[in-house]
């Protein structure tokens, strides 16, 4: 299984870098309630935070969907839509274990983050422009089909031609949905210049940490910006 970001995405995202998390082996049954209590104290501080819903690198990310020609208000950025929903008191629930350690990277360092099952996908992952004959499958409504727009940045299956993740990081599809019979995944950190590649690198780690802290299993990261746009998925 290979990893490819396409060159197309560097044009419409210049500073877009990614670091991958890949996991294998994790237990992501196990009861964890040190990292569920961690990440609802995460949940508290953002909630209380007044600033962390206007801060610079929110505000990127929405005038970047708008550069796509999509209305972040109706279209939210994942992390936009995150702490949005937090700051005006929604519930986020920790899922289990591999979900809420990618919620909270995502929530530290206000970047996208995201994950899929490994054992979902069919061919390579990969991060394009749509073509338009792709299926999209929402999250929690699998006999729902959607069609991304011709031109929009997706992360899809290669063989399935299954959407991931719609608009680059506004929502995850179900057929890679982690789940807690999930072995194997690839965890997205990303970032459009808010991080250095050090930074990106540091948070991705701390990603992989917990998870090897947590649930067991091994770690890989992969760094991808428009010098490095694709890699082999370790096995």
């Amino acid at each position: 299984m290979e990893y490819r970001v396409y060159n197309e995405v560097f044009q419409v995202l210049p500073s877009f870098s990614r670091a991958v998390v890949v996991v294998r082996g994790a237990d992501n049954r196990r009861a964890v309630p040190e990292l569920e209590e961690e990440f609802q104290s995460l949940v508290a501080m953002v909630r209380s935070d007044p600033l962390s819903e206007s801060c610079d690198r929110l505000s990127d990310l929405e005038e970047a969907f708008r550069s796509m020609g999509f209305n972040p208000k109706r279209m939210p950025p994942s992390v936009v839509n995150l702490v949005r929903r937090i700051r005006r008191g929604g519930s986020v629930p920790f899922v289990n274990p591999l979900v809420g350690i990618f919620n909270m990277a995502s929530l530290s360092g206000l970047v996208p983050c995201g994950g899929d099952d490994l054992s979902a996908i069919q061919g390579d992952l990969e991060l394009r422009p749509a073509r338009g004959d792709e299926i999209y499958r929402p999250l929690g409504r699998p006999e729902e089909e959607e069609k991304p727009r011709p031109g929009e940045l997706i992360y899809v299956d290669s063989a399935s031609n299954q959407v991931l993740c719609r608009c680059w990081c506004w929502k995850n599809g179900d057929v890679s949905k982690i789940t807690e019979g999930t072995t194997d995944c690839a965890i997205n950190v990303d970032s459009i210049g808010h991080l250095s590649k050090t930074e990106l690198i540091g948070l991705a780690e701390r990603v992989a940490h917990m998870v090897e802290r947590y649930l067991g299993g091994r770690t890989w990261i992969r760094f991808m910006n428009r010098n490095d746009t694709s890699f082999v998925v370790p096995s």
